[in-house]
């Protein structure tokens, strides 16, 4: 009987820390941006040609398989070249901010070291 009441409680307690391990965080810290969630870009679209012909195969069927092949070097370096630019984009918005950032702290800086009398 003992042992049915310690798992009893086992099985209680269990289920009462993960409840609490489930628990919302507090607002302060939910504040701040993560890492996830930064919209991701989308995978490329671009459509990898199928494995080489064969050389018994025609010319024909040869340079088409080339023709898909240049293409989708192409699409692959068009897409290379969005991402790149939203990537530049991006890095001067979080420049800008960091500016901003820095500027205020020198002004508050500024401010603490006048109100402090103290002269650079």
């Amino acid at each position: 009987m003992t042992s049915f009441r310690t798992l009893i409680l086992l099985c209680f307690l269990t289920g009462a820390t993960g409840a609490l391990a489930q628990t919302a965080p507090p607002a302060a810290a939910s504040a701040a941006p993560s890492a996830t969630s930064v919209a991701s870009p989308g995978a490329s679209t671009c459509v990898k040609p199928g494995p080489y012909p064969g050389r018994k195969v025609s010319d024909a069927r040869k340079e088409a398989w080339s023709k898909e092949i240049k293409g989708w070097g192409d699409c692959i370096r068009n897409y290379v070249a969005e991402l790149r630019a939203e990537i530049d984009a991006k890095i001067k918005v979080a420049n800008a901010t960091i500016e901003s950032y820095n500027a205020g702290v020198k002004e508050l800086q500024d401010d603490q070291k006048k109100a402090e009398g103290i002269v650079d």
